[in-house]
């Protein structure tokens, strides 16, 4: 799968406004508007985002969020996970309340989404990604069709303004590869935060690691493995869309695609055997 271009449904939603006081009231009104037409009281999916200090960027996700296309009920749980920036604002103005987290952490601010959710299955999010209305279904789909106990997606890059998309989707495609190799017997390794669906009773069960590592998907997602099959879903209708600052920690995407083979190379014998 090579993407060279961000979906016009997704370019949409990426606005550039960096504080609360840049955002126009139509743009306010308008998500306010999307979130409204989708509003329940018997959810199926819970749709989780967990925020710290993205005010500059979580309309983008509340944007997208809003414009879902789902045949399924949804609700939309927001933590804000002691932001000291204007995120909680944001995300009010949007039509939605949230809900406060002061324990510093992804495991905690996860887990009070989880805790407040009242649809059947969650689906994970992060505030800085934009996603296409159809994630909502596809993600779910194969876990209502019995094909998996659990889904986790992928995802792309948004590059910046001045910089190329197809760097980035070569990327990707060997990111890819890698990840259909993890596949094979290891798939906690390849899951992610911003794009995992799971029962809510088997999670609350579980419960999210009390932490601020960034390793609260994956031990779900061990977790859930022994109740069933993770199933890996790939199609650009389910896959999220997120800014470039992971990719480029190492400096340059040339860096990072270095530093990234040399890790894959010397681990590469544990994706053939399971622990």
């Amino acid at each position: 799968m090579f993407h060279p271009i961000v979906p016009s449904n997704i370019r949409i939603h990426w606005y550039d406004y960096q504080k609360l006081e840049d955002i126009p009231e139509e743009v306010f009104e308008r998500v306010r508007n999307g979130f409204a037409s989708l509003r329940t009281d018997a959810p199926l999916v819970s749709v989780n985002i967990i925020a710290w200090n993205e005010e500059a960027n979580i309309l983008r996700n509340l944007s997208s969020l809003s414009a879902m296309k789902s045949s399924y009920p949804v609700e939309f749980i927001f933590v804000d996970n002691n932001s000291k920036d204007k995120t909680s604002e944001v995300i009010r103005r949007c039509g939605i309340t949230p809900i406060f987290e002061g324990k510093q952490g992804y495991g905690f601010a996860r887990q009070t989404a989880l805790e407040h959710s009242k649809g059947k299955y969650i689906l994970t999010g992060d505030a800085d990604t934009i996603y296409p209305p159809t994630w909502v279904d596809s993600m779910v789909k194969p876990i209502l069709a019995g094909k998996g106990f659990a889904s986790y997606g992928t995802y792309s890059f948004i590059p910046d303004k001045g910089k190329i998309r197809i760097r980035y989707a070569f990327y990707e495609f060997f990111r890819n590869l890698v990840h259909a190799l993890r596949n094979i017997k290891h798939p906690e390794l390849v899951v992610v935060g911003m794009n995992f669906c799971f029962p809510t009773e088997e999670a609350l069960k579980i419960g999210f690691i009390k932490s601020d590592s960034r390793m609260e998907d994956g031990q779900m997602a061990m977790a859930l493995m022994k109740k069933g099959k993770l199933k890996r879903v790939t199609q650009l209708k389910s896959r999220a869309w997120t800014g470039t600052r992971t990719v480029e920690k190492s400096g340059t995407l040339i860096n990072a695609v270095a530093s990234r083979a040399v890790k894959e190379f010397n681990r590469i014998s544990i994706y053939f055997h399971k622990k």
